[in-house]
């Protein structure tokens, strides 16, 4: 039998370990059931791309020449096509994605298919060689993520604590990990903003037409709205498994009733 204690003037009665171990299955389905959502972010890009693709070669010939455009060849970017890709990047060589490696200043992407985002690679290309602001994001997608994940374990953390309890650091960690996971997307999604509008105004230095611009901000508009969703999804998922376990871990307030009545 667990036995209540006194703080602060209140009664509280621990919690339950089966308690402890509902509120973890509910938080756990519930996080599952956000995260579940991810899919559904990125269809508006993957139909808008696919209309691309019809026209791939409207674009192709302006992004052959955006790397010298951006005066990146200089200082070693270099576009390589499909053909050259080594094995096990299949969706780049499908024309299904396209990617800047940093260390190697290479541009990995199918120009038979997909030219339409490599406007925004050489975009993740400038942040990298010619703006000091977005070579930090780039540096801290990596840690940002790792925070999200830490976020996502420390919202399973039970709190052996009363509601009213004196808050450490650690307690503000706990009470604000869904806001906090949310923040550690920010430097992916804010770079992958920047990397879209440089390669918007490169396409226009290289020539591309108006209407073919437009259609490619439709493109990049939804790309970043599934890392948008990313960092939505995970932040209300650590929040919500948090305040699912705080409800079922932390201890319970005994209420006393201090009535009394008068018999005549």
């Amino acid at each position: 039998m667990v036995n209540s204690y006194s703080y602060n003037g209140n009664q509280y009665m621990p919690r339950s370990e089966g308690s402890g171990m509902s509120g973890f299955v509910l938080a756990s389905m519930v996080s599952s059931a956000i995260i579940g959502t991810l899919p559904a972010f990125g269809r508006p890009f993957e139909k808008q791309l696919v209309k691309e693709q019809l026209q791939n070669h409207l674009y192709k010939d302006a992004f052959e020449k955006s790397v010298d455009a951006a005066g990146l060849s200089e200082k070693g970017v270099k576009i390589i096509p499909a053909q050259k890709i080594k094995a096990g990047s299949k969706d780049i060589v499908a024309g299904l994605n396209a990617c800047y490696v940093p260390a190697s200043r290479q541009i990995l992407i199918n120009t038979d298919k997909i030219s339409v985002a490599g406007f925004h690679e050489v975009g993740h290309a400038m942040n990298h060689i010619t703006g000091k602001f977005g070579k930090v994001l780039q540096k801290l997608r990596g840690p940002g993520y790792a925070l999200a994940g830490l976020m996502g374990t420390i919202a399973f953390f039970s709190r052996p604590k009363p509601k009213d309890a004196p808050k450490t650091s650690g307690d503000f960690i706990k009470d604000n990990c869904g806001k906090i996971a949310f923040l550690g997307w920010m430097p992916t999604v804010i770079e992958e903003g920047m990397a879209s509008y440089k390669g918007i105004k490169l396409a226009r230095k290289t020539g591309l037409s108006e209407p073919l611009i437009k259609n490619m901000k439709k493109l990049l508009a939804k790309a970043w709205l599934t890392y948008a969703g990313r960092a939505a999804a995970t932040g209300l998922a650590v929040g919500a498994a948090s305040m699912i376990m705080d409800k079922f871990t932390r201890p319970k307030k005994i209420e006393t009733d201090d009535s009394f009545y008068l018999f005549g």
